[in-house]
């Protein structure tokens, strides 16, 4: 009788013993790995992106990368000035167009990441996206520049800094954390928030960076004490991911995005809950449409996954999907 089972290749693993140490500071591993008491850092605890410079040069370290589908992105306080209404819009476009994400990718990230020019949130390897989903802002500093003058935001005393109606864009206020948790974490931010601030300089808008631990960060998150905010998005479903779009559904603060008739979160719910596949990609698309046109994200980066291991670990694969599952199976150490 036929089973399942029998178009499995089940085989004896190529390695005898796994031994698991709990390593949570990213500096003590990496002296570990290279000390040759680890063989292999599991992706959770993965080392931070500055230490992987050094690690490159090394012939006894073998770093492996690819692309994942995680979204690093800027939400804006929507709901107060100068980011509501039809100037937020406008604003949150010129700061789209205004940002160098390659630029990001070298300096922040060393490389191991993608611009996120081609979303308003999901990233295209998300195998539920829509297509209708893939497109986002190029950088473009003229048109940035144009789209703020349209709107009337002026250096009216020379000093670079726009202004509009006595109001002006200095010292938007962009919190971060500097909480790193147990693994390389959130250090990104602080790299990322640099960048940031120096190329929206260009273009007539000032910006002061305020880095939190992480229960002031998620204070100020709830009590929406920002006017900006480094964001990202889960190994998740395209569905759970809308969910910041769902007051109802956030812990604290509010949505990353609403629209002003609040369109957004509804179609957001209805997506989550479409009885069929091309219901729920008509309410994804329509979502993705309207941040798209709200410029209701300002999407930064896909960052890259990155797995640490000696070059003696042979056999080495991702496995399937998205997240930290390694799969060690057909791995074996070269003695």
């Amino acid at each position: 009788m036929h089973s399942w089972r029998d178009d499995l290749d089940f085989h004896k693993p190529k390695i005898d013993t796994i031994i698991l140490t709990c390593i949570t500071d990213p500096t003590t591993v990496v002296t570990a790995l290279t000390k040759g008491d680890i063989n292999f850092i599991n992706r959770y605890y993965s080392p931070t992106l500055e230490s992987l410079i050094e690690l490159k040069g090394n012939p006894e370290i073998t770093i492996k990368s690819r692309p994942s589908s995680r979204t690093y992105f800027i939400s804006t306080a929507y709901w107060k000035e100068p980011f509501s209404g039809s100037d937020g819009i406008h604003l949150r476009k010129a700061i789209n167009y205004a940002l160098d994400r390659e630029e990001i990718v070298t300096g922040a990230f060393f490389g191991y990441a993608t611009p996120a020019t081609d979303t308003m949130l999901l990233s295209p390897l998300l195998p539920d996206a829509p297509e209708c989903c893939y497109k986002g802002y190029d950088y473009n500093i003229s048109k940035a520049k144009q789209i703020l003058s349209d709107a009337g935001w002026k250096d009216m005393n020379g000093d670079s800094i726009l202004e509009k109606n006595g109001k002006s864009l200095r010292d938007l206020d962009l919190v971060i954390t500097s909480d790193s948790g147990t693994n390389a974490g959130l250090t990104w931010m602080k790299d990322v928030a640099l960048i940031v601030q120096s190329q929206l300089k260009n273009v007539g808008i000032n910006v002061k960076i305020r880095t939190l631990e992480s229960s002031a960060f998620a204070e100020a998150t709830k009590n929406g004490d920002f006017d900006l905010r480094l964001q990202y998005t889960q190994y998740q479903p395209t569905t759970f991911q809308l969910k910041i779009f769902n007051s109802s559904l956030i812990l604290y603060g509010n949505s990353s995005y609403a629209n002003e008739n609040n369109t957004l979160e509804n179609i957001a719910y209805k997506a989550g809950i479409g009885i069929s596949e091309k219901v729920r990609d008509q309410n994804i698309c329509q979502a993705c449409n309207i941040l798209y046109e709200d410029a209701g994200t300002i999407p930064l980066v896909h960052p890259m996954e990155y797995t640490v291991m000696s070059s003696k670990v042979k056999g080495y694969e991702f496995g399937n999907g998205n997240g930290y599952l390694e799969h060690a199976e057909e791995c074996w150490i070269d003695a």
